[in-house]
């Protein structure tokens, strides 16, 4: 399917008669305690209108897009394929066509920043930038143990998963400690994760090596189960970076951040002495709110440790465009010292 669906009547008609439908009609048999009509497939949106490329990056014609195009551009297929299929009854839940902009937002940074890393690591293999759309990042030195990869981790994922049996342990007894006395502090899921892979490369992380030539849901699966390919693997260490998505600006979402920041900064960094891992937050927009100054807070982990301060979030970033928000974390990388 390309981007812009030609002929929208024909060609949504026949794809939902093959049963590979965006919408499906709720109305006979409803969804208990909902009052929707049609059910927005956000998986087959994604299919749909990125079936050839990955926004932002080698394969995409036009990589300098920003975010609000592509989203638009699902928004408006999904719209056509409704009309053509349901006619106007589907006119009533076209606003709802727009709640999973947030969700697709995010899988659209999670894959560009993937397919930029993957450039990365060809990189250190071989001292050859492959890429026609990210630059070679200044200082980059080609480094085999110096790969990366990009995890987009679900929501509610017990990120301690992916730690090795020792570390695992090691969070475990400072939990155990805490319930002791009543009290927790929990490792958050942060939306994306950036780790240095392990030396030698555990098998699962092998999938990070190549981009992500597109969006089509085996691709997507990829990019969102490639967790689940490197549980237990991984020490405090490994942990480089986590990027927080969000396209809201309401008071309450915006401290969110903040506090998993200062949490994952202290667990990582001083109960299980990893490395200097650092925290982003990629907003859509910073519309409506004073974000910058919100996210002055300093670390309480590295007042704690003395020396200079830094800030518990170190980057906040106004995500307009995928390809500039990856090349953003590819200039990034040759400042980690380990």
């Amino acid at each position: 399917m390309p981007f812009e669906i030609p002929a929208p009547g024909t060609t949504c008609t026949a794809c939902h008669s093959m049963g590979r439908a965006c919408i499906l009609d709720t109305r006979i048999n409803r969804i208990r305690n909902r009052e929707t009509e049609f059910r927005i497939l956000q998986n087959r949106m994604i299919d749909c209108a990125f079936e050839a490329f990955t926004p932002g990056t080698d394969a995409d014609p036009d990589p300098g897009r920003p975010f609000a195009t592509y989203l638009d551009q699902v928004k408006a297929n999904t719209v056509a394929a409704g009309r053509a299929i349901y006619g106007t009854d589907f006119a009533s839940t076209i606003q709802q066509v727009g709640k999973v902009g947030g969700d697709i937002y995010e899988i659209l940074e999670a894959a560009a920043l993937w397919n930029a890393v993957a450039a990365w690591n060809q990189l250190m293999d071989t001292d050859n930038w492959s890429s026609t759309v990210f630059q070679r990042p200044p200082d980059a030195i080609a480094t085999p143990t110096r790969k990366v990869a990009v995890i987009k981790l679900p929501r509610g994922y017990d990120s301690t998963r992916l730690f090795n049996e020792k570390t695992r342990r090691d969070y475990l007894a400072f939990q155990a400690a805490l319930e002791r006395s009543g009290m927790e502090l929990r490792m958050s899921s942060p939306d994306i994760v950036g780790v240095r892979i392990p030396e030698p490369m555990p098998d699962g992380f092998a999938q990070f090596l190549q981009p992500l030539p597109d969006l089509r849901d085996v691709t997507r699966a990829r990019l969102e189960s490639a967790h689940e390919s490197i549980v237990g693997t991984l020490d405090a260490r490994n942990f480089l970076f986590a990027v927080a998505v969000k396209t809201s600006t309401r008071s309450d979402r915006l401290y969110q951040p903040l506090f998993e920041a200062n949490v994952l900064k202290f667990l990582i960094g001083y109960v299980l002495h990893g490395g200097a891992f650092r925290f982003h937050v990629h907003m859509g927009t910073f519309d409506g709110a004073a974000v910058e100054n919100r996210y002055r807070a300093a670390s309480l982990t590295a007042l704690m440790m003395g020396g200079a301060p830094t800030r518990a979030i170190d980057v906040t970033y106004r995500a307009v465009a995928p390809r500039e928000t990856a090349q953003l974390i590819l200039d990034e990388l040759p400042s980690f010292p380990l």
